[in-house]
């Protein structure tokens, strides 16, 4: 993200770099900044070994945690028993402090189902590392979500035989995992998968790493509407998984900016299938892969997307699919300027080895692709990149085209600093109505821009703006001070 920052005069958009210990602080407020919002948290019970409560199940055990409550758990490992709980109140906050908390189950498991029991609804989990989930039934995860509305932000699952397991829930819930990390889960038969989303309503998946699945899916949803979004699914070249992203019942589905690559010991040749196992969700059946970059290097044979017959749209356009492969089984109802190349070092990516799928300049991807309309009020023009680890930058559109892939060639910049004014801006992400405030009562006028560096909304006097008329994504906010200082601070809206 770009905080604090003067807005480029060229259009050009920043991206973000990751590794730093700087940047890594500069993330962790951010995380804080997307957390609170207009939300207010009532108790704070701290857990450690020097706490009231020292572990999660300690706390779990003194049924204390009421609806709304914050649960702060220090950074130290957790095994066996004392790592297992089950959050069963409403609206929770639950976060790792000092650093990552690392739940180890060693054999132990809670209700039957793994480490953490998320029965309440709309709950929020934090910067937690989960690993080591196994049950008698072979599906023992990190995390089941058995209630209604779950965010999963910061948190590192391996090892267990799901990492995430949603119940199904009759189209109910919304499931929001960002800025994480999966691999390794799997029981090993299939089944089982880095992660396996149930029949909920919504599930969006962005800024996530999940690789190296045994055997199952990287990605599995059964959600209504799916928006997968600037993620890296990866098998690398030892991985094992069978899809990369699995969406077997349809539904409305955007699968954006993404960085897709199979291995050569994948079991499963298709990369992403769609509607597999029946066309069952609510309609719409349409499914828009835009802006991701394919790559197969799978040496039997590769079906890189596979679409059930009777899905009313399918929209594949903008990708690149490099390896060789089928391009697509099923039928395609819109399909542009997707670049294909089947040998992989045609395409020009600046390291293919090391699975750095930038473009470099001579690629033959750049300027390639053409500009899509919008879909249920959702942008289909990437504003976003993965950066790898579990990060993200922020896309422009470079010579008035934009390229083919998950990335666009020219855009660079480091991260400005977030402490540059004292600004509070909620909720973020929005739905609507977003608000500012300053300490000291200094905002002249709010302006809103888009990816290509176009305003949409400006406002004086005024510390709200109302963003509930324009499409999903990511968008730029200008702070005009009245002392002649501009502030741009990059704001979602959901």
């Amino acid at each position: 993200m770009c905080i604090g920052h003067n807005y480029p005069t060229d259009g050009n958009a920043h991206t973000l770099h990751v590794g730093t210990k700087q940047s890594k602080m500069k993330r962790v407020l951010i995380l804080l900044m997307l957390t609170f919002g207009l939300k207010s948290y009532a108790t704070i019970y701290q857990v450690g070994s020097a706490k009231t409560y020292v572990s999660p199940n300690a706390l779990y055990t003194a049924s204390v945690v009421l609806d709304g409550d914050t649960i702060e758990i220090d950074a130290e490992t957790y095994t066996g028993q004392p790592a297992l709980a089950v959050w069963q109140s409403n609206d929770l906050l639950i976060r790792g402090v000092g650093g990552r908390p690392h739940l180890v189950a060693n054999g132990e498991y809670i209700w039957g189902k793994g480490i953490w029991v998320v029965a309440g609804d709309n709950i929020v989990v934090e910067n937690i590392e989960f690993s080591g989930a196994a049950v008698p039934s072979m599906n023992g995860a990190g995390i089941r979500l058995d209630g209604a509305g779950l965010t999963v932000r910061d948190c590192y699952f391996h090892d267990n035989e799901n990492g995430i397991l949603v119940t199904n829930n009759a189209g109910v819930g919304d499931l929001l995992i960002e800025f994480s990390e999966f691999d390794n889960n799997g029981f090993g038969d299939g089944l089982s998968h880095n992660l396996y989303v149930g029949k909920i309503n919504k599930l969006t998946f962005r800024f996530n790493n999940t690789h190296h699945a045994k055997i199952g899916h990287n990605l599995k949803s059964r959600a209504t509407e799916n928006y997968i979004l600037y993620n890296r699914l990866m098998d690398e070249q030892s991985g094992t998984s069978s899809r990369l992203i699995d969406l077997p019942n349809g539904g409305f589905s955007i699968v954006m900016g993404n960085l897709i690559m199979q291995g050569d010991n994948a079991p499963n040749k298709n990369m992403v299938g769609y509607g597999l196992e029946g066309l069952v969700n609510t309609p719409p059946h349409e499914l828009h892969i835009i802006n991701n970059t394919f790559v197969n290097k799978r040496v039997a044979s590769c079906t890189f997307v596979d679409i059930e017959s009777g899905t009313t749209v399918a929209n594949v356009s903008n990708n690149i699919f490099a390896g060789d492969g089928v391009l697509i089984n099923g039928t395609t109802t819109t399909m542009n300027t997707n670049y294909v190349d089947a040998t992989i070092s045609n395409v020009g990516f600046v390291n293919e080895a090391g699975y750095d799928y930038h473009l470099n300049s001579n690629s033959p991807a750049l300027d390639y692709g053409t500009p899509i309309n919008p879909v249920n009020g959702y942008s289909l023009t990437p504003d976003s990149i993965y950066e790898h680890p579990t990060n993200f930058g922020l896309r422009s559109v470079v010579n008035s085209i934009i390229d083919a892939g998950a990335y666009e060639y020219g855009v660079t910049s480091s991260i400005p600093d977030l402490l540059a004014e004292e600004l509070l801006i909620y909720p973020n992400p929005t739905k609507g109505i977003l608000t500012v405030e300053h300490e000291a009562n200094q905002i002249k006028t709010l302006s809103v821009f888009n990816a290509l560096g176009s305003m949409i909304s400006s406002t004086s006097n005024s510390n709200t703006v109302d963003l509930s008329t324009i499409h999903n994504g990511i968008y730029f906010l200008r702070v005009e001070m009245k002392d002649g200082k501009d502030i741009v601070q990059p704001i979602i809206k959901e």
